[in-house]
């Protein structure tokens, strides 16, 4: 019996949360980003199983640096560092790349709008 694209489409949807449910057991500290095109990006442990998955922070900031294909400038502009009040501008986005230093987990809380797996999931 052929199913119909809608059918197919509904097993890929029932598979992939079936797949982020046990991400998140495995890694209840998974974060999900909510990417300013409408897409959302995985940061856990295992997460770069998936498609727009990264191990770290570090691998997200420099995944999103690919995206925009090195410009800094654009990076900062999508984590809010815009320079149009009330917002930072680039300098400042510079200043707090270092100040977050190692945690730049904190830094893309900051910027993103982001929750862990779990509660995305409920």
């Amino acid at each position: 019996m052929l199913q119909s694209q809608e059918q197919i489409n509904e097993i890929n949807r029932q598979k992939e949360i079936k797949e982020l449910e046990i991400q998140a057991e495995n890694d209840p500290d998974t974060l999900v980003v909510q990417l300013p095109e409408g897409r959302e990006a995985l940061i856990g442990d295992s997460a770069d199983d998936f498609v727009n998955g990264y191990k770290s922070a570090t691998d997200f900031i420099r995944g999103r640096l690919n995206h925009y294909d090195g410009d800094l400038n654009q990076l900062a502009n999508e984590m809010g560092y815009s320079g149009i009040a009330p917002k930072s501008d680039h300098f400042d986005f510079v200043l707090d790349l270092s100040n977050y230093g190692n945690d730049l987990l904190e830094l893309i809380n900051d910027s993103y709008q982001s929750e862990l797996l779990t509660d995305y999931l409920r």
